[in-house]
Order: structure tokens, then C-alpha cells, then sequence
């Protein structure tokens, strides 16, 4: 879910209180060495600690702890008036209803895990609409019971780069991947684009295109095209008979691993807002939720999400 202002203000407090730390410490220090005066060590360095502790376990969800180092903070606080006043509104804010909820959403991420699915993404005509290809994630086929003996041999996974002459495959997978997306409201616009089109974004390098294989067989797929120093990934395909095994989740991966060789620093996607399994998968995976829009259709609103993730490059 995006953060509320709640969180965000909670958020501003914390790293004011940590900058405020970094200034004050040090003279606190100076000043009880000059009278002879041995400085509050325990203190000082407990509640910057607390602080860091806090600043980390907020972006987790984690309300216990949070709430715990909350006390923390205000403790250490008692030296200085503006941090008492700021560490005594964070621990108000916890009272407020969206905390509550920003909080509680982290046990329904845990609780969709297990029903989690791997999607497509947006448009490729910059109508960036989130559309999801529903493909069962690596969480869920986790969760399966494994036969015993294995009857035949797991297939080879091999993924490669697409060429212009791969144009009927890419359109082909996206087809067969979205079907189920044609009575939805509205419909995906991916049943929209022809093969000639894809022909001609992978011809005119636009756009680019990863296709999975099992053995020789091509069972998904991905779009993507390179923004600047971001890589933007969309239409993500598993045919329905190939889903639950793991091919969205090993697309992504080469989606990063070729946009980290290139030297960019951050993966894109959105998401319709409304599919939240979609959500806890990529989410999952690293991505965080980074801005909303409302994209108006003939057929209907679409409300989406971008997520983006940073490489590290």
C-alpha cells in the first residue's frame, strides 16, 4: 500500500531528530570534556541508535518494535526541548487510524504470499496502464506438494534476447497470456497490438523483448525499453499451462541482470492497483511503490502503480 502521511511525517521526524543528533552530540561531548564532566555516552549514542533501529523497522512494518524504540527516543530525548516535542509527536502519530493500517497491511502481505501472482505491466504506446497477465509466482509453486519420484526430467530454462524475427512468438505469448483479460473492466489494451507493430518497436530497437524457453518450447516472455538510466519492463507472459513455476520471477531477474550490465540503476513496472497479489509479488522482490495515476478509457478508469527498484549499480 503507499505510504500515508502519517508515515511520511513519521519518517521527516525521524531523520530531523537523526540530524539534530549528528549536530548536538559532538558538542555535548566537547562541552562536558572542557567542565571535567563525563559525557552522557549511554544516553546519547542509545537513542541515535534507537533512531537508525526505528527508521528501519518503520519501512518494515514492524509496529512492536517501532513502537518500542518510539519509547526509546523519547527517553533519550529529555536533553533537548525540540527533541522532546518532536519524539512525543512520532509517538502520537502511532495512534492515528492510517498508521494502524500501514502497519497492519504487512500481515496481509504475509497472509497473500502464498497466493501471490506474477504479472504484466503497462502499456508500451506510453498509455502507461498497468495490465496484469496472471502467472502463478515461485511462492506458490513452493507451497505444492512434490511428488515423490520425478517421473521425467525437468525441462532446460533458457531465456534470450528476442530479434525482429521473434516478433510472432512475442505477440503469440502476450495473446494467449491475456485472453483471460478480455472481459475484464476495462479490457487489457494489450489485445489490442498487432504483430506488425511488435515487428517494428523490436526492428526500430524502442522497445526490446525477452523470451523464456522451456527446452525448445517458448513458454513467456517480457517487453522492456530503456529510459534514460531505467529500465521499463512491460506485457510479463507465461502461458496458463507453464504458469506456477517460476518464469515470471526468472524474467524479472534478467530484466535487472541486463539493465545492471548496462550500467542503469533502476527497474520500472506498474500494476493495476486493484490486483494485489500482483502487488505482494513484486513487492517481494524489492520493488516499492513510487507513484499512482488514474488513466481514464472509454471502457473505464484504470487506477495503477508504479514500482520501481534501484539496482545498485
Amino acid at each position: 500500500m503507499l505510504k500515508p502521511i502519517s508515515i511520511k511525517v513519521m519518517n521527516i521526524i525521524l531523520y530531523i531528530l537523526v540530524a539534530i543528533d549528528l549536530i548536538i552530540i559532538p558538542s555535548v561531548i566537547n562541552y562536558a570534556n572542557k567542565d571535567g564532566a563525563t559525557p552522557p555516552y549511554g544516553i546519547l549514542f542509545a537513542g541515535f541508535a534507537a533512531l537508525l533501529l526505528m527508521i528501519y523497522f518503520v519501512r518494515k512494518k514492524r509496529l512492536v518494535p517501532s513502537l518500542l524504540l518510539s519509547f526509546v527516543v523519547l527517553i533519550s530525548s529529555i536533553i533537548g526541548q525540540i527533541q522532546l516535542m518532536l519524539s512525543l509527536i512520532l509517538m502520537m502519530l502511532f495512534f492515528l487510524k492510517s498508521t494502524r493500517d500501514y502497519f497492519k497491511s504487512a500481515g496481509a502481505v504475509s497472509t497473500a504470499e502464498s497466493e501471490a501472482e506474477e504479472v504484466t505491466t503497462s502499456e508500451a504506446d506510453g498509455n502507461d496502464v498497468g495490465e496484469e497477465a496472471a502467472v502463478q509466482s515461485d511462492e506458490t509453486a513452493e507451497s505444492q506438494p512434490k511428488p515423490q519420484l520425478k517421473l521425467r526430467k525437468d525441462p532446460e530454462i533458457h531465456i534470450r534476447e528476442a530479434t525482429p524475427e521473434d516478433a510472432d512468438t512475442v505477440y503469440s505469448l502476450m495473446m494467449i497470456a491475456f485472453e483471460e483479460y478480455r472481459t475484464a473492466i476495462p479490457p487489457s489494451s494489450a489485445l489490442q497490438e498487432t504483430e506488425e507493430a511488435i515487428e517494428e518497436a523490436l526492428r526500430s530497437q524502442s522497445e526490446s523483448a525477452a523470451i523464456l524457453f522451456e527446452d525448445d518450447t517458448a513458454t513467456a516472455m517480457v517487453r522492456f525499453k530503456i529510459e534514460g538510466d531505467v529500465i521499463y519492463f512491460f506485457r510479463l507472459s507465461v502461458v496458463p499451462n507453464r504458469r506456477r513455476r517460476g518464469h515470471a520471477r526468472k524474467l524479472v531477474q534478467w530484466i535487472e541482470r541486463h539493465a545492471i550490465s548496462k550500467g542503469l540503476n533502476v527497474s520500472r513496472c506498474k500494476v493495476r492497483q486493484s490486483v494485489q497479489n500482483n502487488l505482494v509479488l513484486y513487492q517481494n522482490m524489492g520493488y516499492e511503490i513510487v507513484d499512482q495515476e488514474l488513466v481514464l478509457r472509454p471502457e473505464g478508469t484504470v487506477k495503477t502503480l508504479k514500482l520501481e527498484k534501484q539496482l545498485g549499480v
